[in-house]
């Protein structure tokens, strides 16, 4: 039988040679970006053009920094080498391509891309009581150049107290700052001092608790700094670091002068009833700062408070309950929360405290209080700064004298400067001495206050609040 083989126009076949060949040269064409340049003129760049560690300490690893290897050229690049300039001796460690390696070659970085890397640190023991910066350099080889990124590092020693009662009578002095991990307790009738210069830093819900006695030395050139373990970052404001410092109900002669208490979750807690009105706690010349709670809360207690600071505290900068005696001096307590969200007043004074005891009932401690401010700015973001709860069933007394204050509860026939803006020089940096046309200047009472918060001297007619305008 004879079959008829149709005929392939030729038209067709030029066709279809045409789309082959295409479709050919478009499958095994190499894109640009994957063409391995050799040219010496493609260079690689570093972001950020410097990688810092802040001050770390010896004995802790370190938060992990990243750096980015960036090729801007159209074609790709082989990385030869990449390697510390110090070798296996540096205190810096990396990460590439999730490998731990101090050393890598041959890496291929395709045109208009990246190369993530991650550095840390286990610090070395330094045995010296100052901060040692250390330096090094990440070095990149490609096509004959040789590229270094600086890493940079302050470390510092440090005395680490875990989980400890202290000696009866401690001292802490020094430059080496002191790192408090867990609880460390200050037992009754015994005192801690902290001199002039030293920094106590806490790891995550550490605590400093006081059943004894607390007394803090700082002055005008030199404070006490007590703070979070990190401040690097995101994490120098951040609030709710640490527990804060708490003390006992029999807790007596305290003093705080010249500190900075940051990054808690309450700076200040203090419970200690007793029958007299004499002051058990006396906070002078201090910043209290960037509180998850409270910056200082306290139960039927005695406390008198001059020249401080206290703002950016998510709850309240100061808190009463169950009564107690209170005195407040040329303070300033502002919240805005310029990083958080606010909707209750940051000021609150109460005669009553209603909590739960261990057998799930609630109990409620009702006592008498009383609160004297002169010279005080209370002052924040939203329109009422204040809380006065005056339960009938206890005394409840407050006296008012030269304040300036965000309120509609306090009388405004008693002298005071109500509602009217501060003028903070920059609430927003944290800066909250006063602007030259603030109504607090020269508005305040000569109480005998010679200085401010910084130790400038007070005039004859005192500035509200804990700053002095020159």
């Amino acid at each position: 039988m004879n079959h008829k083989v149709k005929s392939f126009p030729k038209k067709n076949i030029l066709y279809f040679i045409f789309f082959s060949v295409l479709s050919i040269s478009l499958f095994s064409c190499e894109p640009k970006d994957e063409m391995i340049s050799t040219d010496k003129s493609n260079r690689i760049s570093f972001s950020p053009d410097t990688v810092f560690f802040d001050t770390l300490y010896t004995g802790f690893e370190s938060p992990v920094q990243r750096a980015s290897i960036k090729n801007f050229n159209k074609e790709a690049l082989n990385i030869s080498r990449l390697y510390l300039q110090t070798g296996e001796n540096s205190p810096f460690r990396l990460t590439i391509n999730g490998i731990k390696r101090q050393e890598a070659t041959d890496i291929f970085l395709r045109g208009n891309d990246s190369l993530r890397i991650f550095l840390d640190i286990i610090p070395p023991t330094l045995n010296t009581d100052g901060i040692t910066k250390l330096e090094d350099f990440l070095v990149v080889e490609s096509n004959g150049n040789i590229e270094k990124l600086p890493l940079i590092v302050w470390l510092q020693d440090g005395i680490l107290l875990e989980d400890s009662v202290l000696d009866c009578q401690t001292v802490w002095s020094g430059k080496k700052p002191y790192i408090v991990k867990g609880n460390v307790l200050v037992d009754e009738n015994c005192k801690l001092t902290i001199e002039a210069g030293v920094k106590v830093v806490f790891l995550t819900d550490a605590a400093l608790l006081v059943a004894g006695s607390l007394e803090i030395n700082g002055n005008s050139t030199e404070n006490v700094k007590l703070g979070s373990f990190r401040n690097d970052g995101a994490f120098e404001n951040a609030l709710g670091q640490w527990f804060g410092i708490l003390f006992g109900e029999n807790s007596k002669n305290n003093r705080i002068s010249y500190a900075m208490i940051e990054n808690a979750k309450t700076g200040i807690r203090f419970g200690t009833p007793d029958n007299d009105t004499i002051p058990d706690l006396v906070i002078e010349n201090t910043i209290i700062r960037n509180m998850a709670d409270a910056g200082v809360f306290c139960l039927n207690s005695d406390v008198l408070i001059q020249n401080t600071l206290i703002h950016n505290c998510l709850n309240r900068t100061f808190s009463a309950g169950a009564g107690g005696n209170y005195y407040f001096y040329n303070n300033t307590f502002a919240n805005f929360g310029f990083n958080f969200f606010r909707e209750e007043p940051s000021f609150e004074l109460s005669n009553t405290l209603a909590f739960v005891d261990t057998t799930g009932n609630e109990q409620i401690i009702r006592e008498d209080l009383k609160a004297y401010f002169i010279n005080n700015i209370i002052w924040g973001s939203i329109d009422e700064e204040l809380i006065l709860f005056a339960s009938p069933q206890a005394g409840f007394q407050t006296f008012w004298n030269a304040n300036l204050l965000k309120t509609k509860l306090v009388d405004a026939s008693l002298p005071n400067i109500l509602n009217q803006d501060p003028k903070f020089e920059d609430a927003f940096n944290g800066k909250y001495g006063l602007d030259s046309l603030s109504p607090a200047i020269n508005a305040g009472l000569d109480i005998g206050l010679e200085i401010d918060l910084e130790g400038k001297a007070r005039d004859s007619n005192p500035d509200i609040g804990a700053f002095e305008k020159e």
